[in-house]
C-alpha cells in the first residue's frame, strides 16, 4: 500500500512541473490521449495502489470503463484494493477463533442452556420423543443402489454390512442407537459419533460422543481442515482434551448457516417460547404448592373477635379438613356470616395453546393434542401433513448419515441404506396406493399383505396376472 501510494505521489509531482499523458485503454482498445496542463494535473486515487507498483497487471485503473468511465463525479468510483492478497473466506470468523475452546463460544446460548430448556419444558420434549418415536417405528435394509452396477460378491458384503448396522456401537440396537443419536440433532444440532477401527483399519463401531464437549476448528479461510490437520476439538470439564481429525469423528449437523460454526437446532430457534413456556409453567405449579386463594373467604358476624374468629376456624376444620364425605353436607353458620367466593384465573387459556403451536410448528407436529378440536377431517388431514413434512426430512438425515458411512467411509460404492415401510398413515391412501402396487405387478399379494401385517396365502408370492389368468 505505502509502494503504491509513494508511487502515485510520484507521478503527481512530475505532472506538476511536465505535464502528463493519459492513455486508457479496456480489452486492448485505447479510448483516450490527452496532454494534461499543469492546472489539471491532480493526485492519484486511493483506489488505484496494486500489487507490484504502478501499472502491474494487478491495477484496477485498467477497469476504468467498468468503474469510473470519462471520470463522471457520480460515477461509482473504484474499489480499493486489498492491502495483501488473501484467498477468499466463506464467512467472517472472529480473530483468534481456535483459541477459545469453549464450545459455542461465539454463541447467544450455549449447549448446556439448550439441554436444559429442552429438559424441563413439557410440551418441548414432548415434541423431541414424538419424532424419536416415529423414526423408531420404521423399517430399513441395506440394498444394491440401483443407478450403479453392483460390484462382485454385493450379497455377501450386504449381509455383513445388515449385521453391522443392526448394532452399530456393537452393544445397542439400531433404534435404540439411533434414538441417543437424533436426541444431540433435535436438541443441539450437533450429532457426534466416534469411528472405531479395528488393527487392519476396518470399521468396528461408531459410538455416539456428546456433541456438547465437541469445539469446532476452522482453518484461515473459516472452512473445517482436511486430515491430517485436526478439525475438532473434545473439552472434558473445560480443559482441552483430544484434538480429532474428519477421518475420526463424523460431525453432521443438520441446520447449518453460512455465518456460523454451528447447527441451528428446532430448540435453539423457538428459545424464547421455551423460556417463557417454562415460566408459565413455574406459575402454574407455584398456584398448586405456594398460593394463598381459597375457592372463597367467610365472613364472621358484626362483633366477633380475633378469639371468637379462631375457635370456629378450628371448630370448622375438625368437621370438614380430610371428611369427604361431610363436605357435601349443608352446615349451619351463626346469624349474620356471609360466604364470599373468588374467581380463580383459569389454568389454561388461549396463550397456552398458542406457546404449544409454536413449539410443534417447530418440529413440524400437529397441535392437535393442546388445542381443542376442529372439525375431524381438517385436524386429520393437518396431523398427516405435519407428520409426512416434519418425518421426511429427519429420515433423509439418517439416510445420508448411514450412506456416507457405507459408500465413503467403508468403501461400498454400489450399496445404500434405505426406509422399508414408510407408508402413508391414512388407511385409506395406503390400500389406494397397495392397490396400485398389486396392480402393475409391482408388489405380489403376499408383499402387501405384509406391508399390512397379514399373513401370506397360498400362491400369492406370484404376479396377479398370472394368478387371473390362471382362473
Amino acid at each position: 500500500m505505502f509502494v503504491a501510494l509513494r508511487q502515485g505521489r510520484q507521478d503527481w509531482v512530475a505532472s506538476q512541473f511536465l505535464g502528463r499523458t493519459e492513455r486508457s485503454a479496456c480489452n486492448g482498445q485505447v479510448f483516450r490521449e490527452s496532454k494534461m496542463s499543469v492546472s489539471e494535473a491532480k493526485p492519484a486515487p486511493v483506489a488505484s495502489y496494486s500489487w507490484g507498483g504502478f501499472g502491474s497487471q494487478n491495477d484496477i485503473t485498467r477497469y476504468r470503463q467498468v468503474f469510473q468511465p470519462d471520470q463522471g463525479i457520480f460515477s461509482p468510483g473504484y474499489p480499493l484494493v486489498p492491502p495483501e492478497r488473501e484467498r477468499l473466506r466463506v464467512w467472517d470468523f472472529p480473530v483468534g477463533y481456535n483459541t477459545i475452546y469453549t464450545p459455542r463460544a461465539y454463541e447467544r446460548i450455549g449447549f448446556e442452556e439448550l439441554r436444559a430448556l429442552a429438559e424441563h419444558h413439557d410440551i418441548t420434549r414432548l415434541a423431541i420423543e414424538t419424532r424419536k418415536d416415529q423414526i423408531e417405528k420404521l423399517g430399513w435394509t441395506i440394498r444394491v443402489r440401483r443407478d450403479v452396477a453392483p460390484l462382485p460378491d454385493a450379497s455377501g458384503r450386504l449381509a455383513k454390512l445388515t449385521e453391522f448396522w443392526r448394532r452399530p456401537d456393537g452393544e445397542r440396537p439400531f433404534a435404540t442407537w439411533l434414538r441417543d443419536l437424533l436426541e444431540d440433532l433435535l436438541v443441539l444440532d450437533a450429532p457426534c459419533l466416534e469411528v472405531r477401527r479395528s488393527r487392519t483399519q476396518e470399521i468396528v463401531g461408531l459410538d455416539v460422543v456428546d456433541g456438547a464437549t465437541i469445539k469446532v476448528l476452522i482453518d484461515d479461510t473459516g472452512r473445517r481442515p482436511q486430515p491430517p490437520a485436526p478439525a475438532y476439538e473434545q473439552v472434558i470439564h473445560g480443559r482441552p482434551w483430544k484434538l480429532l481429525t474428519a477421518d475420526e469423528i463424523i460431525y453432521l449437523p443438520r441446520n447449518m448457516r453460512p455465518h456460523k460454526a454451528y447447527g441451528f437446532s428446532p430448540c435453539e430457534q423457538i428459545v424464547v417460547t421455551i423460556n417463557i413456556g417454562l415460566r408459565r409453567q413455574l406459575m402454574q405449579l407455584q398456584h398448586f404448592t405456594e398460593g394463598n386463594v381459597p375457592p372463597g373467604l367467610l365472613n364472621a358476624p358484626d362483633g366477633w373477635n380475633a378469639e371468637q374468629i379462631r375457635q370456629f376456624q378450628e371448630w370448622f376444620d375438625s368437621i370438614l379438613a380430610g371428611n369427604t364425605a361431610n363436605r357435601t353436607r349443608l352446615i349451619w353458620a351463626p346469624t349474620g356470616a356471609k360466604y364470599q367466593p373468588f374467581k380463580e384465573a383459569p389454568y389454561k387459556d388461549e396463550f397456552d395453546e398458542w406457546l404449544a403451536r409454536i413449539v410443534c410448528y417447530a418440529f413440524s407436529l400437529p397441535p392437535t393434542a393442546f388445542t381443542p378440536q376442529v372439525n375431524r377431517a381438517t385436524a386429520q388431514s393437518a396431523q398427516e401433513t405435519a407428520i409426512e413434512e416434519g418425518l421426511a426430512p429427519l429420515t433423509n438425515w439418517v439416510k445420508r448419515l448411514v450412506d456416507t458411512v457405507i459408500q465413503e467411509r467403508m468403501g461400498h460404492k454400489d450399496l445404500e441404506f434405505v426406509w422399508s415401510d414408510v407408508w402413508p398413515s391414512n388407511a385409506k391412501d395406503l390400500a389406494a396406493i397397495l392397490d396400485t402396487y398389486v396392480k402393475d405387478g409391482i408388489y405380489s399379494l403376499n408383499e402387501a399383505r405384509n406391508v399390512l401385517g397379514l399373513p401370506g396365502i397360498v400362491g400369492g408370492d406370484r404376479p396377479l396376472q398370472q394368478i387371473t389368468t390362471r382362473q
